[in-house]
């Protein structure tokens, strides 16, 4: 063989390789089906993320300590599934001294923002019993100062309803407790007590609290996408007009709504109204289920309210402070800082919530940080306009307000109270102050 015949067969090998390397460049397509799993999978709200407690209290030597830490709080959180919990039963006769028996020195409150059917937790604790009783808490308190020797009891209560369900664990695991979070508890931020009636007790911060008003650029979803055809048996036959509010879609039976103002949408399927009362482990569950088949669920959302005799299931924005140590809830008027479930016979009934998400981080907006009242003169405003007996919870918070022309929402911390089930502003008695519980 010559140099030529050599030469020449080198150059056809490298030009059919060069093709044939090029062809699989044109042609090649990824793995898409696996990808695809991997986003669904972590995009999954898991029971512990969004049904959690918003505080843990600490009562030591008279004094009260909190934290709305939410790394600490998820600590927390997940040394609790590690505890062994048997011998549920029902302890209501504990209750006739209620506030002192679930506020008592040594003792540890976890608090969650509503009902929580332990059938429904129990999936995330560790629970020997075979049978458990119906147990619905909003509470989760233990003592880490007056143990046993062996085994020491935890109690699931339902503040509300003065229900208290008491379960064993062994000391041991309480003793672990102390030592990583009850024995440093003086770090937190200090809180004062006010009884406001024989069941319940308000716990307020006794400093001033400093937070930064925040500003988020936001993201809206596709109304097509992400709720015309998530919502609609049949996508194809919706028709769109054009009104007052937004834009309708309808099928000729069941409803969405668009409001372009607040940047809400409600579905309403009329087919599914219920007379029926719903179990608060039945709603919650259908509700958990729904988040993880609708799209523009992230971590801001927390399990919030429940009612039972409405079959209707709420969650509340939650907001990381600027230094992302406390999380907050967040409160809006017109709807754009909540997502409600109602729930029908086999199907969603009603489900409202804003179609808009947060693009994070929020961007720096140059204010200060707000000084907000104490916990001392917060009480001092709520006596002026109401019975205390009346008033339910009091929190800090953030007030949600969206620009009118820019893709922007701004959130301004404020003193929030529940009464009658409705959170609202504390509101300020001073001459030309505003209503937004600051100083």
């Amino acid at each position: 063989m010559n140099f030529e015949v050599a030469k020449n067969i080198i150059l056809t090998f490298l030009v059919v390789a060069s093709v044939i390397l090029t062809w699989n460049i044109w042609t090649y397509q990824p793995d898409l089906k696996k990808s695809e799993s991997d986003y669904v999978e972590s995009d999954v709200q898991e029971l512990a993320n969004v049904i959690k407690p918003g505080q843990v209290l600490f009562h030591h030597e008279g004094q009260h300590f909190q934290t709305q830490d939410k790394s600490e709080i998820k600590r927390i959180q997940d040394e609790l599934f590690t505890w062994d919990f048997y011998n549920f039963k029902d302890a209501s006769h504990l209750a006739k001294e209620f506030t002192s028996f679930i506020h008592a020195n040594g003792n540890a409150e976890m608090i969650f923002p509503s009902t929580v059917p332990l059938d429904l937790y129990k999936s995330e604790l560790k629970i020997d019993d075979q049978e458990l009783p119906k147990v619905y808490f909003d509470r989760i308190v233990f003592n880490t100062e007056n143990m046993g020797s062996n085994e020491t009891e935890v109690y699931f209560i339902n503040y509300k309803n003065k229900k208290i369900f008491q379960a064993q664990v062994q000391t041991a695991q309480i003793n672990n407790f102390t030592q990583n979070f009850a024995s440093g508890a003086h770090e937190y931020p200090e809180y004062i007590s006010k009884e406001v009636s024989s069941s319940r007790t308000l716990f307020l911060p006794k400093n001033s609290v400093q937070l930064n008003p925040l500003t988020y650029y936001i993201d809206y979803l596709d109304i097509n996408k992400d709720f015309k055809n998530e919502l609609f048996n049949d996508p194809d036959k919706v028709k769109r007009e054009n009104v007052s509010v937004g834009n309708e879609y309808t099928d000729g039976s069941s409803l969405l709504t668009v409001f372009k103002d607040s940047s809400v949408v409600e579905f309403v399927n009329p087919g599914q109204r219920s007379d029926m009362d719903g179990t608060t482990g039945s709603l919650i569950r259908n509700s958990l289920n729904f988040i993880n088949s609708q799209p523009g669920w992230d971590d801001y959302y927390q399990y919030a309210d429940i009612s039972e005799a409405e079959r209707m299931v709420s969650f509340r924005l939650y907001i990381d402070d600027i230094d992302g140590i406390g999380r907050y809830p967040v409160f809006n008027g017109q709807g754009m800082s909540e997502i409600k479930h109602e729930w029908g016979n086999e199907e969603i009934y009603r489900y409202e919530r804003p179609y808009f998400t947060l693009i994070s981080p929020p961007f720096p907006n140059n204010q200060n940080k707000v000084t907000l009242l104490s916990g001392q003169q917060v009480i001092e405003r709520l006596t002026r306009n109401f019975e205390l007996a009346d008033v339910e919870e009091v929190r800090v918070g953030y007030k949600l307000s969206k620009d009118p022309t820019e893709p922007v929402i701004h959130l301004e911390p404020a003193w929030y109270y529940r009464y009658g089930g409705t959170w609202t502003v504390v509101p300020l008695n001073e001459p030309g102050g505003e209503k937004s519980g600051l100083e």
